[in-house]
């Protein structure tokens, strides 16, 4: 079903330091109250 490659990122991201509001904001679109919905609008 999935296909996973031994931890390589298709994408190279480094973080400068931590945003804790981005975070939250990004945790509530993908699975908050009203889910993927918000995301797909």
């Amino acid at each position: 079903m999935f296909y996973h490659d031994g931890g390589k990122l298709q994408y190279e991201v480094e973080v400068e330091e931590p945003d804790p509001a981005f975070a939250k904001m990004l945790q509530q679109a993908i699975g908050g109250v009203e889910g993927e919905m918000r995301v797909a609008m």
